[in-house]
């Protein structure tokens, strides 16, 4: 049997510009992804694989440095004789200035930087196909007009988009259909480019070995493949230990700010990074201020992001009833969010939210 186990995503040197990140914490956060290639390296030797492969975006070329070549290249060292193989994707792409270009890689590396295949035989029946980006807007299918030779076992190495499946939003690089793998003849695809985990009949993506972002919740592997004849099984295998979970909290009940550093003191994990969604209906009567909310709470947790998605529950109708300024105000501004649509008029409700914070002689704070 011969055993492959597989990498992608993993983006060492990621920039963590979100969720206020840049300035504490993200240096922890880029830690964490090179503790996890190290745990991958480490479960390489474990198992003793007969290689190791990436499917791209191994680090991030605008903010790679030296000193993120010297680790990978170290890590490599650890093989031995066991073969690399690195598909470079749109993230890392294959560049004059890449890391891929000027650190000096063990002989046991192999990098696929040019967008046409070519082939590195790994034993008598096991061959890798590789292809990589060598521009980081590359848009081409690659399989087209790939076929690889008959006899033994032959796999696919590449970062791309399977479109039966293009996730709401995402980015389309070196898009294919998986009728496109079965036409090359190849056994099966080990893929880059999808950060959660996708195993199919011919390929599969193994997602980011730790978690990058709010979005991506639940855990995160690496892949391995065995290859018996010409039988191929694959098991995900988890690595990731960096956990990130939304928390919705309701406010509509509370009637004090205290309740709602209760709450969220309740939700404090040191152990996990915690996005906080404050929504509902907020009383009149409750003093929401989030930068003191988060000074009270924050340091119950790992990392605590707090977002106010909360609206006001002002009596509008019975405010606008009223012989004063106030209902005057109220009554005005309900025609004209009538009149609006779309960003005028959620424009217009902002207005009417502040303004009504200013006749209750409360601090205007705008979200």
């Amino acid at each position: 049997m011969y055993t492959i186990l597989h990498a992608a995503d993993v983006h060492l040197d990621r920039a963590y510009s979100g969720a206020g990140m840049t300035s504490s914490i993200a240096p922890t956060r880029r830690q964490e992804l090179r503790d996890a290639f190290r745990r991958f390296i480490n479960l390489s030797l474990e198992i003793r694989v007969d290689a190791v492969t990436i499917g791209g975006d191994l680090y991030e070329h605008e903010r790679s440095t030296f000193d993120t070549g010297n680790f990978l290249r170290g890590q490599f060292e650890r093989l031995g004789s066991i073969p690399v193989l690195i598909a470079a994707g749109n993230h890392d792409p294959y560049l004059p200035d890449s890391l891929y270009r000027r650190i000096d890689w063990p002989a046991n590396v192999t990098i696929f930087g040019e967008p046409q295949f070519r082939s590195a035989r790994l034993s008598d029946g096991v061959t890798i196909w590789g292809a990589g980006h060598n521009a980081p807007d590359l848009r081409q299918n690659l399989l087209e007009g790939l076929r690889v030779p008959d006899g033994g076992v032959h796999v696919l190495l590449f970062h791309g988009s399977d479109l039966s499946s293009v996730p709401e939003g995402a980015p389309v690089h070196c898009g294919f259909r998986p009728e496109d793998i079965e036409r090359t003849g190849a056994h099966f695809a080990l893929l880059g480019h999808y950060h959660s985990a996708k195993v199919r009949d011919r390929f599969a993506y193994p997602g980011s070995l730790e978690a990058l972002d709010f979005s991506e919740a639940g855990d995160h592997h690496a892949l391995r493949l065995d290859i018996d004849g010409t039988t191929i099984s694959t098991q995900l295998v988890p690595i990731g230990r960096v956990r990130y979970v939304t928390q919705r909290v309701d406010v509509s009940s509370m009637t004090s700010s205290e309740e709602l550093r209760s709450a969220l003191a309740e939700l404090g994990d040191p152990s996990t990074i915690v996005r906080v969604v404050l929504e509902g209906d907020l009383q009149p009567e409750v003093d929401l201020d989030t930068a003191a909310l988060y000074n009270a709470c924050a340091e119950r947790f790992q990392f605590l992001d707090l977002v106010d998605r909360t609206h006001p529950a002002w009596r509008l109708d019975e405010i606008a009833e009223e012989s004063t300024t106030k209902g005057a105000f109220v009554r005005l501004m309900q025609t004209r969010i009538e009149s609006l649509t779309g960003e005028p008029a959620e424009a217009a409700e902002m207005a009417l939210a502040l303004g009504l914070q200013a006749f209750e002689r409360r601090e205007v704070r705008a979200p």
